[in-house]
């Protein structure tokens, strides 16, 4: 009897016992919290600056095309002043010419001339040219007077001194200027009036070099 009372009483403190012991940790399924965190910046690559930029290669810039205007020139539009004192520069000259041709003094002749017409007139051709026109000219003379113009002797021009002599020397010692026109700016036709015919020739063909009127034509 008293055995029994002492192992109903044993399992009676172990039934308290388990009851009164430390509850077992319930596990949580849920995650546990965290400190939150900034996005991450996609990354954008920055555009290179003017220093990285290697030039391999020089571009060449076109210019503009400049095109120039050529205004054209019209006569009508020269001043009576201009007029007036371009021909009476022109009449002092060739009067001077006259007294030049006469003394038949080829060195200061040759001072009038633009250097382009004594090139012109030194030339191999135009002598040629002017050689036989002078012999058809001593053609002519000699039937008119009576001669034969088959024994006219042909005087052959070598030289611009030549034409000088031979041509310029016979001809142009007794010009007159009667009228000008301007061809250019400094460009001008002299003229003289046959009375005879009432026709206007041309003396020459002048042009304004160096403050100066000069033999072009």
């Amino acid at each position: 009897m008293k055995k029994s009372m002492v192992l109903l009483l044993l399992l009676s403190g172990l039934v308290l016992s388990c009851g009164t012991g430390p509850k077992p940790e319930t596990l949580s399924l849920a995650p546990e919290p965290t400190e939150p965190t900034e996005p991450e910046t996609p990354f954008i690559p920055s555009e290179p600056t003017v220093e990285e930029i290697e030039i391999s290669e020089e571009i060449p810039v076109e210019e503009p095309v400049q095109v120039s205007v050529v205004k054209e020139f019209d006569p009508n539009n020269v001043s009576k002043a201009v007029y007036q004192a371009a021909k009476l520069d022109i009449t002092y000259l060739i009067i001077k010419l006259n007294y030049i041709i006469k003394a038949r003094d080829y060195d200061e002749w040759v001072k009038h001339l633009a250097d382009s017409y004594f090139m012109e007139i030194s030339d191999k051709n135009f002598l040629e040219e002017k050689t036989e026109e002078l012999y058809r000219r001593d053609q002519i003379v000699a039937q008119n007077t009576g001669r034969d113009p088959n024994a006219v002797e042909k005087v052959v021009l070598r030289t611009a001194k030549d034409y000088f002599d031979r041509v310029v020397v016979p001809s142009r010692a007794n010009d007159r200027l009667d009228d000008i026109s301007f061809i250019s700016e400094d460009r001008v036709r002299a003229y003289t009036v046959d009375d005879r015919r009432g026709q206007r020739l041309v003396l020459y063909d002048l042009a304004f070099i160096n403050h100066n009127w000069l033999i072009v034509n």
